[in-house]
């Protein structure tokens, strides 16, 4: 698949394997994103097994045979492989949510300007 700069949808991908985490390292997280990709049509696959952590230089190779994808954040620092394509997703399908915790009694003013920021919409 090409790369493209103005983004692919998510459903583009259906037919790749998944390179994916173990479960056991995020599972809410893997849950969720296991959930949005069936959502839009692709098959997770096997859970990666755990303990097993693959390296990025694992996943490219992986990637680099045509046969599967990986997901990365936009400011991934690693250098892309020839043959490797980023892109990024369509429409942002796939948002990490995030949980603030802290005492029912705290006072503390710089948590509140904290969560005051997290109710701000998002610029851009």
């Amino acid at each position: 698949m090409p790369p493209a700069p103005e983004g692919i949808p998510l459903e583009a991908l259906a037919g790749l394997e998944w390179v994916s985490f173990p479960r056991a390292d995020s599972p809410a997280w893997y849950d969720e994103l296991t959930a949005i990709l069936r959502s839009h049509g692709l098959d997770p696959g096997v859970q990666a097994p755990k303990g097993q952590r693959l390296i990025a230089e694992v996943k490219l190779a992986a990637v680099s045979a045509g046969r599967a994808f990986a997901m990365a954040p936009p400011d991934w620092s690693q250098p892309i492989p020839a043959g490797v394509a980023w892109s990024p997703l369509v429409g942002h399908p796939l948002l990490r949510r995030t949980w603030a915790v802290w005492s029912a009694d705290s006072r503390r003013q710089d948590l509140g300007r904290l969560i005051a920021a997290f109710e701000q919409p998002a610029a851009g």
